[in-house]
């Protein structure tokens, strides 16, 4: 039976960071009847390394990929920018030591395959290998997820710095955070930079389509279809790489949550702003608690970027008191960490989603006799979804791959109560976290 999609990506129009990639060209809209050996729904970072995993395995088939909109402007253009080779994991258990290194190798794997692509396509995104303070603003957590990071990171062999407020006042250029553990792996870059080169690069035999948002498709039968307004596309086998958008096609809806986020990002800091600040050039701020606390980035241009507003948003939508309400504490959030700068503004402000599950598993694995589904990044969108994708075409085309139960290594994403239930569910745990960690913000 045909399902009508009737949810389509409703993004605002002020993405910074595919302001700052400057102007690019997007490929035309799909028109007319094809047929191909596959189709790909989504080009971001899971789409597009799985129709480029395709392309390198079978290099005679026919790949066709559909984007709603415009690549660089979807969720995988609107993230903070962290190619992050760790896992977030604070257990110390001995299952959770082993876990964490199996995620390390999946994470490995798609940073090294990002890197070079970087170096072979040329693709200018300020990919740089700066590393990633993953910061507490208070003692109690501190003492509740940095120690207990810390004894993974001795347990998995990694190296890190222990960082107090002093000596991230010093490299960062603010007291506000009570410490923080620097570990030297996370590259840093600009995502709608990445991939949008990432899309330009793909290989010849892959058709791209952009601005052709998917109104209809067929996935549970032999031969998987999409309609757009102006053209489908039939195929041999069918990917599906829209991560929160997944529930609109009625794949694992009841299995992770959509959550909105608001990023900024400021004009460029003057010289005596930057001389204001710690000795890092650049830098990368994680928040050790994860709902109420703020990505901070200070970027080679010298801006300053912050993402922060971790919500409930089943309806995949919001409004302009929202946003403005967002913008405003992206400011105050700034100017509470960075006093000293005096006069800051924004100059852009944009909106995403990302998607999460209950206990942190991908979506992963086949939803159809020739169709397969790659969603759920749990906020670890540039390294999860590009190793997503090369190893949902790998399970698709049937390949053993060592990596697909190292990426599995936490089961797939488990079942949550449907609407009104999850309503209230998500909504009340997300309240509850957002007040036990206020201090954080």
């Amino acid at each position: 039976m045909p399902r009508s999609i009737t949810d389509l990506p409703n993004d605002d129009r002020t993405n910074g960071w595919s302001a700052l990639a400057g102007p690019r060209q997007p490929r035309p809209s799909l028109q007319g009847d094809l047929d191909v050996d596959w189709v790909i729904v989504g080009a971001g970072y899971a789409g597009l390394a799985a129709a480029r995993q395709l392309a390198l395995q079978q290099p005679d088939a026919t790949i066709a990929v559909v984007e709603a909109g415009v690549v660089g402007e979807n969720a995988s253009g609107r993230n903070s920018g962290f190619a992050i080779d760790l896992p977030h994991s604070s257990s110390p258990s001995d299952a959770a030591v082993e876990k964490g290194r199996r995620v390390i190798r999946v994470n490995r794997f798609a940073v090294d395959a990002l890197d070079r692509l970087v170096a072979e396509h040329g693709i200018a995104c300020d990919w740089n290998k700066r590393g990633r303070y993953h910061v507490a603003v208070t003692d109690d957590v501190a003492a509740q997820s940095l120690a207990p990071y810390a004894r993974n990171l001795d347990a998995w062999g990694e190296s890190y710095e222990y960082l107090e407020r002093a000596a991230l006042r010093d490299r960062l250029g603010t007291d506000y955070y009570a410490a923080a553990v620097y570990t030297p792996g996370t590259h840093l870059l600009n995502p709608a930079a990445l991939v949008r080169g990432l899309a330009d690069s793909l290989p010849s035999q892959v058709q791209l389509f952009e601005r052709s948002p998917v109104i209809e498709t067929e996935f549970k039968g032999a031969s998987p279809y999409v309609r757009t307004a102006k053209g489908s596309i039939r195929a041999r086998k069918l990917i599906l790489a829209v991560n929160a958008f997944s529930q609109s096609f009625g794949v694992y809806g009841e299995r992770q949550v959509p959550v909105l986020l608001f990023a900024s990002l400021t004009h460029p800091l003057s010289d005596a702003q930057i001389a204001s600040l710690g000795s890092d050039v650049t830098w990368g701020v994680t928040p050790a608690h994860g709902v109420a606390g703020s990505t901070l980035r200070l970027t080679q241009d010298r801006r300053l970027m912050i993402r922060q507003g971790f919500e409930y948003s089943p309806s995949l939508n919001t409004n302009e008191e929202r946003r403005a309400k967002a913008r405003a504490m992206n400011l105050e959030l700034l100017r509470r960490r960075f006093p000293q700068l005096g006069e800051i503004q924004l100059e852009h402000f944009w909106m995403g989603w990302l998607a999460v599950s209950q206990n942190h598993a991908p979506a992963f694995g086949p939803i159809g006799e020739n169709a397969f589904a790659a969603s759920c990044c749990n906020g670890s969108g540039i390294v999860r979804h590009t190793a997503a994708g090369m190893l949902i075409a790998d399970l698709a085309l049937g390949r053993d791959n060592s990596l697909i139960d190292d990426f599995l290594v936490e089961g797939t994403a488990n079942y949550i109560p449907p609407r009104p239930l999850r309503d209230i569910g998500v909504g009340l745990t997300l309240a509850w976290d957002m007040w036990r960690g206020r201090a954080e913000q």
